[in-house]
C-alpha cells in the first residue's frame, strides 16, 4: 500500500511537517470530510515524533485545514476543499514567534534552575543527574531514547533545585519543548556533544563555579536555538539577537511551489 505522507527530508520541524501534509492532501485528491490517517501512522511517515506532528496540525486545524477529533470514530479529516496558503502562512508566523518565545523564556527559567541546584543539590541529586547522562549516553543515537534521556535529566535537575515552583516550571517548559527534541539528534554525533555539555554542566553545578555554569548552559541553549533557526534559513541573531526583527513566513517557496498542484488545491488570493 502507498503511504500517504513520505518521509521529511529537511530539517524534522512542525514547518516541514505541514508542508508534507498539503503536499500529500493535494497528492490524493482528498474533498472536505476525507479523513487522513491516524495519528501514530502519519507520524511515523513522516519521520517525525507526535508532538512534533500535533504541532503542525494545530496550525492546519486553527487555519480551516482540517479537523482533529478525538475519540471513538475520531480522526483526522480535510474541511476544505481549497488549501488557503495565505492564512497558513501567518498562522505558521504566528506558530513561530511562539516558538521563539518558548526558546528565550526556557533560557531565564533553566538558568534559575541550575543556579539554584548550585547550591541546593544533595549528593544523591548528583547520582541521579549522572545517571540520566549515562543513559543518554547509552541511547546510542536511537532517538526515543536520546529525547527520553535528555528529558530526564532536566527532571532531575530541577527536582536538584529542591523548589517546587520551579518543578512545575520545568515540567511545562518540557511539554512545550516536546515537539522541537526532534532537532536535537541528526547523527551520532549529537549524542557524544549533548552528553558532553550536561557532563560540564553538572560538574559546574557540583562545584558551584558560576563562570563555567554560564558558558556551559549558553551552549546548551544554542544547540536547539541553532536548529530551530537553521530550519528556518534564519540566523541565530535574527532570531533570538537584540533588536530581532520579525520574522518572515519560513513557506514562501513551498508555497510557490504547491501552487502550481493542479485544480481545486491551487492557493487563491484573497
Amino acid at each position: 500500500m502507498t503511504p500517504f505522507a513520505e518521509p521529511i527530508r529537511t530539517p524534522r520541524t512542525f514547518e516541514a511537517a505541514i508542508e508534507e501534509v498539503l503536499a500529500a492532501i493535494a497528492r490524493a485528491h482528498l474533498r472536505n470530510g476525507d479523513r487522513l490517517p491516524n495519528e501514530g501512522d502519519l507520524a511515523r511517515q513522516l519521520g517525525i515524533s507526535k508532538p512534533t506532528l500535533r504541532q503542525g496540525l494545530r496550525v492546519l486545524e486553527r487555519s480551516g485545514v482540517l479537523a482533529v477529533r478525538p475519540g471513538k470514530g475520531g480522526g483526522i479529516f480535510v474541511t476544505s476543499e481549497l488549501l488557503p496558503y495565505d492564512v497558513v502562512s501567518v498562522n505558521v508566523g504566528l506558530e513561530t514567534e511562539n516558538v521563539i518565545e518558548i526558546l528565550r523564556g526556557r533560557r531565564i527559567l533553566e538558568t534559575g534552575v541550575a543556579y539554584e541546584a548550585s547550591t541546593a543539590a544533595t549528593p544523591a541529586d548528583i547520582e541521579e543527574l549522572q545517571r540520566t547522562i549515562r543513559l543518554l549516553r547509552e541511547s546510542a543515537g536511537e532517538r526515543q531514547r536520546f529525547t527520553r534521556g535528555d528529558a530526564m535529566f532536566h527532571q532531575a535537575l530541577a527536582h536538584a533545585s529542591h523548589n517546587r515552583l520551579l518543578v512545575e516550571a520545568m515540567r511545562l517548559v518540557a511539554r512545550q519543548l516536546a515537539p522541537l527534541r526532534d532537532m536535537l539528534l541528526r547523527d551520532a554525533s549529537d549524542v557524544d556533544r549533548m552528553v558532553d555539555v550536561h557532563t560540564r554542566q553538572l560538574r559546574a553545578i557540583r562545584n558551584q563555579e558560576r563562570v563555567a555554569l554560564d558558558t556551559v548552559l549558553d551552549e546548551h541553549f544554542r544547540m536547539l536555538e541553532d536548529r530551530f533557526a537553521d530550519s528556518l534559513g534564519q540566523t541565530w541573531n535574527t532570531l533570538f539577537g537584540a533588536g530581532r526583527a520579525r520574522p518572515a513566513p519560513p513557506f514562501e517557496p513551498a508555497w510557490q511551489k504547491l501552487a502550481r498542484l493542479p485544480g481545486d488545491y491551487r492557493a487563491r488570493a484573497g
